[in-house]
C-alpha cells in the first residue's frame, strides 16, 4: 500500500513542499520524513476516503516543524543576542505548547477543528470537507472553541504583552508549558 501511495501522491506532495520551503533538497528530507511518519502511522488511518487530507496534513506538520527548527538555529547562530532576545523563542515555544495542549483538552467535537484551522492553518471550507460537516458547522465549532480556549488560556497563564504589542509572554499557573 505505501508503494501505491508514493506512486500516486510523490510528485503532488513534493511540488506542495516545495512551494512552501522554496529549495529543492530540503522538500526532499521533508517529502522522506513524510513518508517515515505515513510508514509508522499508516494503521492509524481509519478511512482511507481521507488518505489525501491525511497526507497534507503530515506535510504541513513537517513543514512547520522544519520552519521552527530553521528559527531556532538562526537564533541560537545569531551571536548578538541579548538575554532577552535569547528567551523569546523559549517563551514562544512554552505558549505553543501550552496552546496546543489546552486545544487537546477541548470537547473532542472541537478539538480536532480548532487544531486544523488555528495550529495547521487549513482552511475551513477544507476541514468542512475532511470532516464531512457543513463550512456552517465548522465555523460554528471553530468560535465555540476559540471562546472555550480564551476561558482555558486566562484560567491558566497570566499572559503578557511586550512593548510591540505582538509578543506575549505566558506565565503558566497550571503547569502545561511541562507537557512537553
Amino acid at each position: 500500500m505505501i508503494e501505491l501511495i508514493w506512486k500516486e501522491f510523490h510528485q503532488k506532495l513534493l511540488q506542495f513542499i516545495l512551494a512552501k520551503v522554496g529549495d529543492a533538497a530540503i522538500a526532499e528530507d521533508i517529502l522522506q520524513e513524510v513518508f517515515i511518519q505515513v510508514v509508522k502511522n499508516i494503521n492509524s488511518l481509519k478511512d482511507k476516503a481521507k488518505l489525501q487530507a491525511w497526507l497534507y496534513q503530515i506535510c504541513r506538520n513537517k513543514i512547520i516543524d522544519y520552519y521552527r527548527i530553521k528559527k531556532l538555529d538562526t537564533v541560537s547562530i545569531d551571536s548578538a543576542e541579548t538575554a532577552d532576545d535569547k528567551e523569546a523563542p523559549q517563551e514562544a515555544a512554552q505558549l505553543d505548547s501550552c496552546i496546543r495542549i489546552l486545544i487537546s483538552d477541548l470537547p473532542a467535537s472541537v478539538s480536532a477543528i480548532m487544531q486544523a484551522s488555528e495550529l495547521d492553518e487549513i482552511k475551513q471550507k477544507d476541514i468542512a470537507i475532511n470532516e464531512g460537516l457543513s463550512l456552517p458547522a465548522v465555523k460554528s465549532r471553530i468560535r465555540r472553541g476559540r471562546v472555550l480556549l480564551k476561558k482555558k488560556l486566562l484560567a491558566c497563564c497570566s499572559i503578557e504583552f511586550t512593548e510591540n504589542g505582538t509578543d506575549a509572554i505566558c506565565k503558566s499557573q497550571c503547569g502545561c508549558e511541562d507537557g512537553n
